[in-house]
C-alpha cells in the first residue's frame, strides 16, 4: 500500500473533501486539511507529511505562494499547487518558490495521480542529487591535492588546498587578468600554453604531466598535474587536479644519487678485485678485458636489456678473479700444462663464486663468475650445467672468453689468431656454445669489423 502522505491545502472544505476522498481512492494517506497559509505551515511542521497540495490562493495574511515558500525553505517538503485561476502576477510569485508541478481545476484522477508522481519523483532525484554534490563538495574541499576549473575567462573554482599550495586568495584568482601562467615556472610556461591551445581547439590535453609553479612567495614547487577538458569546442573549460610532488622528486633525486654513489664505490670495488689479478698476471688481466668488451658487444647484438649488459659487464671484469689462488708458476708456464695445473686451473670459477658471493652486487656477478665455464651440452664445468640452467650471461660470457682465449697469446703458446676463434664457436654452436651468442659474435668480426680495443685499463670495458 501507498504510504506517502499528503497535506491538502485547500481554503473551502468542500473542494479539500473531495481531494481527500480522491487521495484516498488512490491510495495515498491523508497528514491533514489546512484552510489558510498559517494553518498549512503550522500542520506541516506538526506531520511532516510527504507532499502538500497548495491551492495558491488562499485567504487570510498568507496566501498560497508565501505558505509554500516557508514550507519548502524550512521543511524541504515537495508542494504541488492547485489553481482553477490566477493573474501573471501571482503566477510569477509561485514560479519563484520552484513548485514540483501545478494541477487546474478541474482535474480528473489520473491528471493528479501524474502530477504527484512526477513530483515525488522529481523531489526524491534532486535530493539525491543535492546528497550527491554535497559529497563531492566536501572532498572537494577537504581534499589535500590542489583542485581548479579554468576556462578562456580564468579560473572559475580553487579549491582550498589550491590556496595554500601556491599562496593566493579566491579574489586574487577570480581577478580576470589573472590566468594559469601568472604562477607557472618560466622554463615551463611554452608546455602550458601548448596545452592551452590544445584546450581552445576543443582537443583534450594530455591527462598527466609534471611542470614547476612559482608560489606567491617566490617558492618554486614540483607538481604533478592530472587534467580533463570539458566543454564545447570554443568554450572548453579544464578540470585540474595538482599534486605537489616536491619533496618526491627530492628524495628521487637523492636516492639517484645515492644509487650513483653506491655504483660507483661498487665499480670501485671491482676494479680493485681485477687489479688484483693484474698485479699477479697481467695476461689474465688483459684478458678478462677483451672478454668483457666483447661479451658486452654481443649483448647488445642480441638486445639484452641495460641491466644484464651491465652484469656481464661487471662480471667479465673478474671472471678470472678466482686465478687469484692459483699459483703464479703455472699461470705463467711456458710450457704446456699437466693433468694436474689443469686440475689447479678448474678450480677458479668456484674460487671466484666465493670471494664475491658475500658482496651485494645488483647483478648475479657471483653466479655468473661460477658458470662462465659452464657448456651448452653439459661437459663444461664445475657444476655440468647445460641448457637454459645456465645463466644468460654467462652463455655469453663463455663465447667471448673461448674466442679471446684462442686468438690471444698465452704463456704456454702463439696467438693463434681471429679466424681459428670463429672456427672453434661456428663448429660447436648449439652443442658446447649458446647459438644465438656465436651468431651474434661471428656478425660483429664479419660485418661489423669488431675487433679488441688496445688499452690496457680496465676501464675501458664500462662503455
Amino acid at each position: 500500500m501507498n504510504s506517502v502522505k499528503i497535506l491538502i491545502v485547500e481554503n473551502e472544505q468542500i473542494v479539500a473533501d473531495d481531494i481527500k476522498f480522491r487521495l484516498k481512492r488512490l491510495g495515498y494517506a491523508v497528514s491533514g486539511i489546512a484552510l489558510s497559509g498559517e494553518e498549512a505551515v503550522k500542520k506541516a511542521e506538526e506531520t511532516h507529511p510527504d507532499l502538500v497540495l497548495m491551492d495558491i490562493v488562499l485567504e487570510g495574511k498568507m496566501d498560497g505562494t508565501e505558505a509554500a515558500s516557508a514550507i519548502s525553505s524550512s521543511l524541504n517538503i515537495p508542494v504541488v499547487y492547485l489553481t482553477a485561476y490566477a493573474d501573471d502576477k501571482t503566477l510569477e510569485r509561485a514560479k519563484i518558490t520552484e513548485p514540483f508541478g501545478f494541477i487546474l481545476k478541474p482535474f480528473e484522477d489520473r491528471e493528479l495521480y501524474s502530477v504527484i508522481e512526477m513530483a515525488l519523483y522529481q523531489y526524491k532525484m534532486g535530493n539525491m542529487l543535492k546528497e550527491s554534490e554535497e559529497r563531492y563538495r566536501s572532498v572537494v574541499e577537504n581534499a589535500h591535492d590542489a583542485i581548479y576549473i579554468i576556462s578562456q575567462d580564468g579560473f572559475q573554482y580553487a579549491n582550498p588546498a589550491f590556496e595554500k599550495l601556491t599562496g593566493l586568495k579566491k579574489e586574487e584568482l577570480g581577478d580576470k587578468k589573472f590566468n594559469f601562467l601568472n604562477i607557472v615556472h618560466s622554463d615551463d610556461k611554452k608546455f602550458i600554453k601548448e596545452r592551452e591551445k590544445e584546450n581552445k581547439k576543443g582537443q583534450e590535453a594530455p591527462r598527466n604531466s609534471e611542470f614547476r609553479i612559482i608560489t606567491k612567495d617566490g617558492a618554486e614547487r614540483m607538481v604533478e598535474a592530472n587534467t580533463v577538458n570539458i566543454g564545447k569546442k570554443g568554450e572548453a573549460k579544464e578540470i585540474g587536479i595538482l599534486r605537489d610532488i616536491t619533496e618526491r622528486k627530492q628524495a628521487e633525486e637523492e636516492r639517484k644519487q645515492s644509487f650513483e654513489r653506491l655504483r660507483k664505490n661498487l665499480e670501485e670495488t671491482v676494479y680493485a678485485l681485477a687489479s688484483a689479478v693484474e698485479m699477479r698476471d697481467p695476461y689474465t688481466a688483459g684478458h678478462q678485458q677483451r672478454v668483457t668488451y666483447l661479451a658486452c658487444a654481443i649483448a647488445r647484438e642480441i638486445d639484452l636489456s641495460t641491466d644484464q649488459v651491465d652484469g656481464i659487464r661487471m662480471a667479465g671484469v673478474v671472471h678470472d678473479i678466482g686465478k687469484i689462488l692459483v699459483p703464479s708458476e703455472i699461470l705463467s708456464k711456458p710450457g704446456p700444462l699437466t693433468e694436474i695445473d689443469y686440475s689447479m686451473i678448474e678450480t677458479h670459477p668456484n674460487v671466484g663464486y666465493d670471494i664475491l658471493k658475500t658482496i651485494e652486487f645488483p647483478y648475479p656477478i657471483a653466479e655468473i663468475v661460477l658458470q662462465h665455464h659452464e657448456r651448452m651440452d653439459g661437459s663444461g664445468y664445475p657444476a655440468g650445467l647445460s641448457g637454459e640452467d645456465i645463466l644468460m650471461e654467462a652463455r655469453i660470457l663463455a663465447v667471448s672468453d673461448v674466442v679471446e682465449a684462442i686468438a690471444s697469446r698465452r704463456p704456454y703458446r702463439a696467438a693463434l689468431g681471429f679466424k681459428k676463434a670463429l672456427k672453434e664457436i661456428s663448429e660447436k654452436k648449439g652443442v658446447l656454445y649458446y647459438a644465438e651468442a656465436v651468431d651474434a659474435c661471428l656478425k660483429l668480426f664479419k660485418e661489423k669489423s669488431f675487433r679488441f680495443r688496445n688499452k690496457s685499463k680496465h676501464r675501458v670495458c664500462f662503455l
